[in-house]
């Protein structure tokens, strides 16, 4: 059995449970672990049974244990490197050789492209179905279907003195997105989300631009939703405004993202963003 780890944000969780999913379509006895949510008080822990109508098979402790803390024989072999049911996935860049696991193993990742999960793309997208929307958003909705709506996503908060994703997508990267996307885009009408509304306001000087305000703890994730709506996307590099990409079906979208994701330029980067978005 395959044991996926589930840790993170809401954007994690999804890009995890996909795999996770694309390992049971291909036939592969898989459960998810959501353990390490027990004590987790970052972002709004473990939200994916909360928001979307699934019901993944977890992993219970006893199966947990089994594949990280083995009999003492196993640990030796561990150790001298010979076995090793505990796989860390060390590139963020796909590699489909995860994809073939078989046996026993815990794999632990964040699986950030969609390559992971190709191979039942449109059942992700059907999980990945948002609640009815709310009363508070439904007048945002109204205005995102009757207009050229794009969304841009401004993540500060955590990330302003990140040492891994801070200080990328600076204020120059949304100048020339929303340049571009005007080039591509007739009558664009933009909307903003973002953790930190008064900053946008203040420094993206949009005229006649929607700034959405006040989804905020246990309903954050209505952003992804109404992101998911906008028939074009600006993106950080953020996983959470990516889901919004990506479950946007508009055909004709152009979608834009930052050419770098994290500051480390060690890691490789070349799948997370897809092939068809524009890279700047």
């Amino acid at each position: 059995m395959i044991i996926v780890n589930c840790l993170g944000g809401l954007g994690n969780q999804m890009f995890q449970y996909a795999f996770y999913r694309s390992l049971q379509t291909s036939g592969v006895s898989v459960k998810l672990d959501i353990s390490e949510f027990t004590d987790y008080n970052l972002h709004n822990s473990f939200e994916l049974m909360r928001i979307f109508a699934i019901k993944p098979e977890y992993a219970v402790k006893s199966e947990r244990d089994k594949l990280l803390h083995p009999n003492l024989l196993l640990r030796i072999f561990r150790k001298l490197k010979i076995y090793n049911r505990h796989i860390i996935q060390k590139e963020f860049g796909f590699d489909s050789k995860y994809c073939k696991t078989s046996g026993n193993y815990f794999l632990d990742g964040y699986w950030q492209s969609e390559k992971y999960f190709m191979n039942c793309a449109a059942q992700i997208r059907k999980d990945f179905t948002f609640p009815q929307i709310d009363n508070k958003n439904r007048e945002y909705v109204a205005l995102i279907e009757k207009t050229n709506s794009v969304a841009i996503h401004v993540r500060r908060g955590d990330y302003v003195y990140h040492p891994l994703h801070g200080g990328i997508c600076t204020i120059e990267y949304y100048k020339a997105a929303i340049t571009l996307i005007r080039e591509k885009v007739v009558q664009a009408k933009f909307f903003i989300f973002s953790d930190d509304i008064d900053w946008c306001s203040t420094n993206l000087v949009l005229d006649d631009a929607v700034y959405i305000d006040g989804n905020v703890g246990t309903n954050s994730y209505r952003d992804m939703q109404l992101m998911s709506l906008c028939k074009h996307n600006i993106i950080a590099n953020s996983s959470f405004s990516w889901w919004g990409a990506w479950l946007n079906q508009n055909h004709d979208k152009v979608v834009i993202a930052p050419k770098k994701w994290f500051n480390d330029q060690t890691m490789n980067i070349t799948d997370i963003i897809p092939e068809l978005w524009v890279k700047i």
